[in-house]
């Protein structure tokens, strides 16, 4: 059985909240997350050794050490713009008082010195433990869920955007939802996408050996404290992202929930046109709106078909391109049932009528923003949403 592993945000939670919910033809399991970049839960990773408060630190010493080295009382002027050293004491008492100031001075120097080591160590080392804890956590985490699944080479991963963005890491999830993901899974598949290397409009992928679970360190050594987040989550959760969203089982799921007699189609997937035919009796216009390129001869063949079988003729509406797509007024009279198979998170939802029902097949929460932020009342869905409020389908009886 296939399952799905929806990671949602919820906060206030002191670990990861696991719920299976079953649903006949695939297992979902909900797993609540309180996380954000740089935070799991209630441990909150500092900066790399490398940078932040341990850069400022040493640029302070630096700054002491230079304002050491100028100390004393005698100066020449500056001339030329050449410095000249200052003028030695004439009194051999004088030159002995300096040179007790110049060691004092250096003693004061390598005492910080080893108090900044000293401090850094300590950082290091609850770097390294807290590491270790947010490991172990993800560690219990991954165990659990692969109780509950069974078989983890069948489970694929969705994620809210504000937990992908915290635990994928930039790049390696962050792919656009639409037309273009189902043929990026597919090369991915086949090997074409080669991690480590720009994919340009896509952002810098997490190398290829981060993601392989044996290659990755996570002690106290700096190459765990540079991966953070992501690569302990690659490690234990090297699972691919849910894309086949344009699956017949899944568009039929969706389908279900236009409960409106009129019907607007954006773009297309493969395995639509049954789906169309079943909810034909229920139609009273359909207007398909799509690009010249999606357009071919079995499209235009079930258009015709469909009118000869169903006597409802299809308003057809073809597109140069999928920036038309997005600049696309969509003015309807009445409430409409819209079908949108693009994936764009930017669409032109203005003027679709109060009462409408938004279907959005790719589920991009973007677009899920814009439109319930309007003042009309449009009802937005996707399998996000229904994955979030499904129930189960029965509960296990409380044994006395």
């Amino acid at each position: 059985m296939d399952t799905i592993l929806y990671f949602y945000k919820k906060r206030r939670l002191a670990r990861p909240e696991t719920e299976p919910v079953g649903l006949k033809a695939y297992l979902l399991i909900r797993i609540g997350l309180d996380v954000e970049e740089g935070r799991w839960f209630d441990k909150r990773l500092e900066e790399s050794p490398a940078g932040g408060q341990t850069g400022k630190i040493a640029e302070s010493a630096g700054a002491a050490a230079g304002a050491g080295a100028v100390q004393g009382k005698g100066k020449v002027r500056e001339s030329g713009g050449d410095r000249t050293v200052p003028h030695m004491p004439r009194s051999p008492w004088k030159a002995f008082r300096q040179r007790r100031m110049e060691r004092k001075r250096r003693q004061e120097e390598q005492i910080q010195q080893y108090a900044r080591q000293q401090e850094e160590s300590r950082r290091l080392a609850a770097r390294a433990q807290m590491l270790e804890e947010v490991e172990a956590s993800m560690e219990r985490l991954a165990s659990e869920v692969a109780e509950l699944a069974g078989d983890m080479d069948r489970c694929s991963c969705v994620y809210e955007d504000n937990i992908r963005k915290a635990l994928a890491g930039a790049g390696l999830y962050g792919r656009d939802s639409g037309w273009r993901a189902q043929e990026e899974s597919d090369r991915e598949s086949r090997g074409d996408i080669r991690y480590g290397e720009d994919d340009p409009g896509r952002g810098q992928r997490i190398p290829k050996e981060i993601r392989q679970t044996g290659q990755m360190q996570t002690d106290c050594g700096e190459r765990a404290a540079d991966i953070g987040l992501p690569g302990l989550w690659q490690k234990h959760f090297p699972l691919k992202e849910f894309h086949d969203y344009t699956n017949q089982f899944w568009v039929e799921q969706l389908f279900r929930r236009a409960t409106l007699p009129h019907f607007i189609i954006l773009g297309t997937a493969e395995g639509i046109f049954p789906i169309i035919e079943a909810y034909a009796a229920r139609m009273k216009s359909l207007r398909w709106i799509l690009t010249e390129a999606e357009y071919d001869q079995d499209l235009a063949d079930f258009v015709e078909d469909f009118y000869t079988e169903y006597g409802l003729a299809i308003e057809l509406e073809l597109l140069e391109d999928v920036a038309a797509l997005k600049r696309l007024r969509l003015f309807c009279k009445e409430a409409v049932n819209m079908v949108d198979f693009t994936g764009e998170a930017y669409m032109a939802a203005q003027a679709v009528p109060e009462g409408s029902i938004w279907l959005d097949m790719f589920s991009v929460e973007e677009k899920k923003r814009r439109i319930l932020a309007r003042d009309k009342k449009v009802a937005y869905i996707s399998m996000k949403e229904l994955w979030k409020i499904a129930q189960k389908r029965c509960n296990c009886p409380v044994l006395p």
